[in-house]
């Protein structure tokens, strides 16, 4: 008798219980299949945005590179013209002496 209760009991648990159905299961997962689908299309969004800004920097570096021998460049440039201008002011002087003597001649 206890073996039989016992038995009624277990199958009684098992058949209120119930299992879940394919379509039960797949409503309660739909809503978690969208949130990974949505998080997914921005992960993608923010991997393309990554993806830009990486280029970006590598275009920055390159062209503070580029800025830089510019300026170097234009320092030199600087430099000469002093020396030019440095000759050319002795020239002149040098111009001028002559044409000093030559006046007192």
């Amino acid at each position: 008798m206890k073996r039989v209760f016992i038995l009624v009991v277990l199958i009684l648990a098992v058949a209120l219980s119930g299992c879940a159905t394919k379509e039960y299961v797949a409503k309660q997962i739909e809503p978690i299949n969208q949130k990974i689908t949505s998080m997914e299309k921005r992960i993608e969004a923010l991997e393309k945005k990554v993806d830009e800004l990486e280029a970006t920097a590598a275009e920055i570096a390159e062209l503070k590179e580029m800025i830089a021998e510019a300026k170097a460049i234009a320092l030199r440039a600087e430099d000469k013209a002093e020396e030019a201008l440095q000759k050319a002011e002795a020239a002149i002087r040098r111009a001028e002496a002559c044409l000093q003597k030559k006046l007192r001649k």
